[in-house]
């Protein structure tokens, strides 16, 4: 696997004789494997969100129970269209990476939507457990995150809209 693909050099450097061969790779260092794509369908939600994270050092909600728990705030969040655009083609040139990696190996992941899952996390987070043949053995599923996006956000996805 190059670096590019999901394994990393490591894997590939542990075993040179599956070299270009990422899904047999995979198979090797891990048994059965079996995929999530989580992709957002509002792109442009996703590269204002992505570009103020960036800006702020705010990658998650600031809850107390969050996961990583957010560090301090280390920038102050300003429209900025260019970072927005060369983020929508960061994005887009990674969506179809993952999709040709897919199509390139006859991989059929389990997709998800971001917009399903902030609307439905405990429906969406059960179809990936049925979707990769886990129970979840009468464990309660809790979101421990929020979605960040704000008032903020909507103006700087209509900004950017407007082309202003």
């Amino acid at each position: 696997m190059g670096d590019a693909g999901p394994g990393g050099r490591g894997l590939a450097a542990g075993h040179p004789e599956l070299a270009g061969a990422d899904d047999a790779l995979l198979r090797r260092a891990f048994g059965r494997t079996a995929f999530v794509h989580l992709r957002r369908d509002d792109v442009l939600a996703q590269a204002v969100s992505w570009l103020r994270a960036e800006q702020t050092g705010r990658w998650t909600d600031t809850a107390p129970d969050a996961v990583d728990g957010a560090g301090p705030v280390t920038g102050e969040p300003r429209y900025d269209p260019d970072g927005i655009d060369e983020l929508l083609r960061t994005i887009t040139a990674h969506q179809a990476a993952w999709n040709g990696w897919f199509t390139r190996y006859g991989i059929t992941p389990h997709r998800v939507r971001y917009e399903d899952l902030a609307a439905d996390p405990v429906g969406v987070t059960r179809g990936v457990l049925d979707a990769l043949g886990l129970k979840s053995v009468g464990v309660p599923v809790r979101p421990r995150h929020a979605r960040q996006a704000d008032v903020l956000n909507a103006e700087w996805i209509a900004r950017h809209r407007a082309g202003t």
